[in-house]
């Protein structure tokens, strides 16, 4: 009877410990995702703005297609349905975050974040910009792409945060009620703007083809981004410009031999100027 009476007060004792371990591991989670949350608010809200209406009326908005040397004679107009852009102080962004850069937004899903690089692709897994410890890391991009966002494919990465922070929200482009309110997103650097028409949204593998940042030709670029478009889950009902650099989201789906991404193509660039954050009409187009 007493060696029973043990027993059962050694097995609730171990009972309580597992519960109160996993209510601790909990807490941490919980705090954890808190802590990135008030980290990239805090972030977006003191280095990043709307411009203010101002009531004028603007020419049509064109920009400039960049080439290989930054340079282009080429207007393009603004696509019509573009969305808003906002303000990025780089100066003082860069000042305090010198690993950080490009800022992304993607409308559709409300997703607002600095883009870091550095030497590796796992500094910035679970840290801040700061470099400071945070479960969520940062949205970063793979350190052998040109910052310049001039490679013909650019992959920035992001964990599939539970909450839908980071890019926990990227497979909700999968609806295409949510991906037809807005097709595009922006990625601002320091010296430019640019606009991103999304033409794909589906499953890699790790070691596939979709991860390419450099091709050996045009020819097999075209071909790339053709399939690219071929692989994506639904209709986006893009008209891809297979010429034009493009952009692949990459975030975790539960699957570790494959990733979900997003392929955006460039349909517009700028230069980080006031004149040109400031023009709030777009242009129409056919």
């Amino acid at each position: 009877m007493v060696l029973m009476k043990k027993t059962e007060w050694i097995g609730g004792l171990a009972a309580a410990v597992m519960f109160t371990a996993g209510v601790i591991m909990a807490v941490r989670v919980y705090l954890g995702y808190q802590k990135g949350i008030e980290t990239y608010t805090a972030l977006e809200g003191y280095y990043t703005d709307y411009p203010e209406e101002d009531g004028a009326e603007s020419e049509d908005e064109t920009g400039r297609d960049p080439d290989e040397d930054g340079s282009s004679d080429t207007d393009v107009l603004l696509p019509a349905d573009a969305p808003e852009r906002i303000i990025v102080d780089w100066e003082a962004l860069s000042e305090q975050y010198p690993d950080c850069i490009a800022w992304i937004q993607i409308p559709a899903v409300d997703i607002s974040y600095p883009v870091m690089q550095s030497e590796d692709n796992d500094y910035y897994l679970h840290r801040a910009p700061d470099g400071s410890y945070l479960f969520a890391g940062s949205i970063f991009m793979d350190y052998q792409n040109e910052a310049s966002f001039l490679d013909d494919n650019t992959l920035i990465y992001g964990h599939n945060m539970r909450n839908g922070s980071m890019f926990g929200k990227l497979k909700q482009l999968n609806d295409p009620d949510v991906l037809d309110s807005c097709p595009y997103f922006w990625i601002y650097t320091p010296d430019a703007e640019y606009l991103y028409r999304i033409f794909s949204i589906h499953s890699a593998a790790i070691n596939g083809e979709t991860f390419t940042i450099q091709f050996a030709d045009q020819e097999y670029y075209v071909e790339w981004v053709s399939d690219m478009a071929d692989a994506s889950d639904l209709d986006t009902g893009a008209e891809v410009d297979a010429g034009s650099p493009v952009v692949t989201l990459s975030t975790c789906n539960g699957n570790s031999a494959t990733r979900q991404v997003v392929h955006g193509y460039r349909v517009w660039a700028g230069n980080t100027t006031d004149e040109a954050i400031t023009e709030e009409n777009h242009a129409q187009t056919d």
